[in-house]
């Protein structure tokens, strides 16, 4: 019983900076300004449910595929640092990804951002599931395995459903108070 508060802990303060549901409300209000408040209810509600479940599939799936592979968790610790640490220092140089879309690309994407790019990558990217691989690799008992479900459920399903996310307004006054 002594670990398990500790392990809770972990898995809630990983998942919930990983996620970050907090710095994607900005994003989310920008990207749906002009949507009525069902539509931005039925995004935020198609997002997490698309995002709970990829990470749900990695987090159960991910040391079969590790087998399959061959790779073993600590290797995949080691490659996933050298990743971070390549992107880290490419947001240092202010370095910018050369990737262009045609408008008429553009125009089709727009159309849902509840899968991309609300729910992969920014709130189960690539950070989320790695962390899911090795949390769950970590968990070796029952109760364990069950914190870090529902640890991940309370963060997609219970953190970002407070009604003041879906709008537009301010949590304060418009200056603050």
């Amino acid at each position: 019983m002594d670990s398990l508060l500790p392990f809770f802990l972990l898995c809630f303060t990983s998942f919930f900076t990983l996620t970050n549901p907090l710095g994607t409300m900005p994003v989310f209000l920008t990207m749906t300004n002009g949507m009525s408040e069902e539509q931005r209810r039925a995004i935020v509600r198609r997002a997490t449910i698309v995002s709970f479940l990829t990470l749900m599939v990695f987090t159960f799936s991910g040391q079969f595929l590790f087998k399959f592979f061959g790779i073993s968790t600590n290797g995949f610790r080691i490659a996933g640092g050298i990743i971070i640490f390549t992107i880290g220092f490419d947001m240092l140089q202010a370095r910018y990804a050369k990737a262009k879309l045609k408008e008429e690309e553009v125009k089709t994407y727009v159309n849902d951002i509840s899968i991309t790019p609300l729910a992969i990558p920014m709130l189960c990217g690539p950070g989320a599931i790695a962390n899911a691989l090795m949390l769950m690799d970590d968990a070796v008992t029952l109760a364990k395995k069950c914190i870090l479900i529902g640890t991940i459920g309370l963060i997609y399903f219970h953190l970002p459903d407070p009604p003041r996310f879906h709008t537009s307004e301010p949590l304060h006054g418009r200056d603050g108070q």
